[in-house]
């Protein structure tokens, strides 16, 4: 890999989307259930319920509705087709998928017409994350609840870090997300949900297993994949790229188990309009 292959922090989502799933997805799988059994306490999801899974990704909370709630009507909706195609791919007449950007959702979608609005990890990819939230309360009916869901402190990007300082202890890697203030914290996520409206208001951090069978495996993520996470980390990196590979599997050898032992952290919050 070489600088030039770094050149934009902006990395498509269409670019990740083949791998998503297998990797950063499973993440958003494990998680799911979680987010989608706080919000069902605050409000039962039921037959008649519509949802909006809002940034719907390569369909997690999707996929984790259908499977407990088969009746219950879903509209996914993402800025990009990519990303949303293991939800087409299912052909469920309960399922609708359209093409919508989480910040103008109100330009597509009825105002006040979701029962259940549920988001993850995608408010931290984007600079406005204020204005999504005041979208999302937007489009839920009165008494609705919002499931959302963001990467906490701890993930498996600490793994560059000490990679990198085995091989340039004075280099600093940039900020993970574009905004350097994205939340990160239950407090940072409860203020923000409280900020445009929302009341009921709760968050909780969870730790997420993101385990690979093998260095090689996680390497190969980290490096191929192309997520915007990683990429954002190494585009400012200059030094020798095959010595920082080999820290990094020395790394995920050393101190994670050969993989076996990374973790990512989430922040689960929940509102009510």
């Amino acid at each position: 890999m070489t600088q030039s292959q770094l050149t934009s922090h902006h990395v498509p989502w269409t670019i990740t989307a083949p791998t998503y799933s297998s990797n950063v997805g499973r993440n958003s799988a494990l998680s799911a259930p979680l987010l989608i059994n706080r919000v069902h306490s605050l409000s039962p999801i039921a037959d008649t319920s519509l949802v909006l899974d809002n940034g719907a990704g390569s369909g997690s909370v999707t996929l984790a509705l259908t499977a407990r709630f088969p009746h219950t009507r879903i509209v996914a909706t993402d800025i990009s087709a990519s990303m949303m195609a293991s939800i087409s791919a299912l052909e469920n007449p309960n399922i609708t998928t359209s093409i919508v950007d989480a910040r103008s959702l109100t330009k597509q979608l009825e105002k006040g017409s979701f029962s259940h609005v549920f988001n993850t990890f995608m408010l931290q990819t984007i600079t406005t994350p204020l204005v999504a939230l005041e979208e999302m309360h937007a489009v839920l009916a009165p008494g609705g609840v919002v499931g959302i869901g963001i990467w906490g402190w701890r993930m498996c990007f600490e793994i560059w870090d000490r990679a990198t300082q085995r091989v340039d202890p004075h280099y600093v890697a940039p900020h993970a997300f574009d905004d350097p203030h994205a939340w990160r914290t239950e407090e940072e996520l409860k203020r923000a949900l409280e900020e445009v409206g929302f009341r009921d208001v709760s968050a909780e951090l969870v730790v997420v297993p993101f385990e690979f069978e093998s260095p090689e495996a996680f390497l190969e993520f980290w490096f191929e994949a192309k997520n915007p996470g990683p990429v954002q980390l190494m585009s400012n990196w200059t030094g020798d790229w095959e010595a920082v590979r080999r820290a990094m599997e020395a790394v995920v050898k050393e101190e994670y188990h050969n993989g076996k032992d990374i973790v990512n952290t989430a922040i689960l919050g929940t509102g009510r309009k």
